[in-house]
């Protein structure tokens, strides 16, 4: 399969579209060996992932963590206790949040599923040494903390943009 057309765009104001696009890749690549080998969607992935790996959490912190909208956690936390690999703590967190944490055949898919999912990063990696990954990580982390920085100052609302100002092709310049 070729890359989006769209791709090779040779502007620099394409940079978030091909990041949006590589995520968008690596997304479904995800959510398709994830299903293949463990039956759970790509929000189920992430939701255990963040109870094994941050310890007993609400379903707000993995909303947050993930900057998902709450039905999309909140299915993937039912789904996951449905299914046995989670489970819903008496305590709560300071917010009265019941909290959640994985049960021991949660705990035991996580570790499975997380080396598959590393070889898979190594994998799509293997092209970069580790001096081109250090400055990839680092470049990622500069233009997170910028997008933060305006978020924080109210540059950008939380909702989602108008379609008409998408339709206007202010997302293409």
């Amino acid at each position: 399969m070729a890359l989006s057309g769209t791709w090779s765009l040779s502007s620099q104001y394409f940079i978030p579209h091909r990041l949006m696009l590589l995520a968008r890749m690596i997304d479904r690549e995800t959510a398709r060996d994830l299903q293949r080998d463990s039956g759970l969607t790509a929000a189920e992935w992430r939701a255990l992932a963040y109870v094994c790996t941050m310890g007993s959490s609400s379903a707000a912190q993995i909303r947050q963590a993930f900057e998902v909208d709450r039905a999309e956690v909140s299915r993937a936390v039912s789904r996951l206790q449905e299914a046995e690999l989670i489970q819903r703590g008496e305590e709560r967190d300071e917010a009265k949040r019941l909290i959640l944490r994985p049960t021991a055949a949660g705990q035991a898919l996580y570790e499975r599923i997380r080396e598959k999912r590393r070889d898979y990063f190594e994998w799509i990696m293997q092209d970069l040494d580790a001096g081109d990954r250090q400055t990839f990580d680092n470049m990622l982390g500069k233009i997170a903390n910028r997008v933060d920085e305006r978020r924080s100052q109210g540059g950008e609302s939380e909702q989602e943009p108008e379609l008409s100002a998408v339709a206007g092709g202010s997302a293409a310049r």
